[in-house]
């Protein structure tokens, strides 16, 4: 962030400064702990928490703080009062968003987000110099903070947005003004909120309610989505292996170590270091946008063959002498197919298990979703499904009907237990459930006990 005066950024949030009105701020903070000098640091009033106890001995040390009007003990420092501290800080990112000269690229889906975001960053990042979204900060508090630490030499900034409500895309486009989108994916996480799975489309494609100047990528196979983006005057491509698509994706190989595939109209093979046809999806969208930024396909290739991805999706490790596959981050009904699918495409000559963890977030129709992947996923092609969590239990019960052998565990000890079993050469394991499962956990508790 470039330094603002605390009077400027009192201007631009609409508060009160105390304090040294002319004293320079040149970044914003939340964890106190991390908090220096030159910084203004915002405290959230949290369930456990409140950010509010560490402004005083910030003061003390010279850091300057927003604080939230009603909040009693307001102690002496260069501080700004406000009527809410979310509210400011996503009113100074968006004020700041104004003067920036980079092009912003906005980043959303079901699933899909962050690797896309990491693969798009790469690749333009060898002609240019690109911020982005660090790890999943895709919210409400970390798109702001995102836009707040680009700095005046980036190029191109590559922003995650993550909603789990309605209104939320609005407020996030309000700050980040995106050029160009990318939509990844359609899938029911958080209909618990969302409820069905055309409001989502809907929401997503808000994106793209006030793009002007770029266009937007998209899932062409992606349920409601072509409707949803087509209802904005914008221009926009789709991406997929369907023959309708814009950019088709073609001759998809799987090598132990990642994915090879064309794309129709270009002279290129293309090759992924990752694992999964999603995944080719991703590298799409991100050829995509590189090519209309004057990459040529070498390029891009040279820039995949470097490709690191956030951990934990789809992430290659080994334990003792097995292949761990860690998709632990978050699961939903269509990251966890395309999981399967992809351990489904090994050869015979690996011996498959699954370990599924349960999908959080699904809202009233959660059991039935569970139990549903049994209709979309063949599981006889697997030598071990072993589940864990009260809302598999309704996949165990529907393997059980289908007579498909599949293991379900209420204890996480036994879980670790078994899989310990099964660390053998030739051994190909998936983990996958959402993040609240703790499967990150299980698998680093399995590396340290060996």
């Amino acid at each position: 962030m470039r330094n603002y005066t605390l009077e400027e950024i009192a201007s631009a949030v609409n508060g009160k400064v105390y304090g040294d009105p002319r004293a320079v701020i040149n970044g914003v903070e939340i964890d106190s702990r991390d908090a220096r000098e030159g910084e203004i640091f915002v405290p959230f009033k949290g369930a456990r928490v409140n950010g509010h106890s560490f402004v005083r001995g910030l003061c003390e040390r010279g850091i300057a703080s927003f604080w939230q009007q009603g909040e009693e003990g307001r102690p002496e420092g260069n501080i700004i009062e406000v009527d809410d501290t979310l509210k400011a800080i996503q009113k100074l990112a968006a004020h700041y968003r104004q003067s920036l000269n980079c092009r912003i690229i906005g980043v959303t889906g079901s699933s899909g987000k962050t690797s896309t975001k990491d693969m798009l960053s790469a690749v333009l990042a060898e002609k240019y110099r690109v911020h982005k979204t660090f790890g999943n900060k895709n919210n409400e508090i970390g798109v702001p903070l995102t836009i707040l630490s680009i700095e005046d030499r980036d190029e191109i900034a590559v922003v995650e947005m993550g909603i789990s409500d309605f209104g939320e895309m609005d407020d996030l486009v309000d700050i980040v003004r995106p050029d160009y989108t990318v939509v990844t994916s359609i899938a029911p996480a958080h209909i618990m909120n969302f409820l069905t799975l055309d409001n989502i489309a809907a929401q997503k494609a808000r994106i793209n309610r006030d793009l002007k100047y770029g266009f937007c990528v998209y899932n062409g196979e992606a349920y409601g989505l072509k409707k949803a983006i087509k209802s904005y005057d914008i221009r926009s491509f789709s991406y997929g292996y369907q023959e309708d698509c814009d950019w088709q994706i073609r001759d998809v190989e799987m090598h132990e170590a990642g994915m090879s595939f064309r794309i129709r109209g270009i002279d290129e093979t293309f090759s992924l270091p990752v694992l999964g046809r999603h995944q080719v999806l991703n590298a799409a969208a991100s050829i995509i946008l590189a090519l209309d930024f004057g990459l040529t396909a070498g390029e891009i290739n040279k820039a995949f063959s470097k490709l690191q991805l956030t951990p934990h999706r789809l992430q290659l490790r080994k334990i003792r002498e097995a292949t761990v596959i860690d998709d632990c981050y978050n699961s939903n009904p269509g990251s966890l197919c395309a999981a399967l699918e992809l351990l489904s495409d090994y050869d015979e000559r690996w011996h498959k298990t699954a370990v599924l963890g349960d999908m959080l977030e699904l809202g009233p129709d959660s059991g039935r979703m569970h139990a549903a992947i049994a209709e979309r996923i063949d599981f006889s092609r697997f030598e071990n499904t072993l589940l864990f969590g009260e809302e598999m239990r309704n996949l165990h019960e529907k393997l059980n009907s289908q007579n498909i052998p599949n293991r379900w565990f209420a204890d996480r000890q036994e879980l670790k237990n078994e899989v310990e079993k099964l660390l053998k050469p030739c051994s190909i394991i998936l983990f996958k459930a959402s993040n609240g499962m703790k499967f990150i956990d299980l698998i680093n508790e399995l590396e340290g006990s060996l």
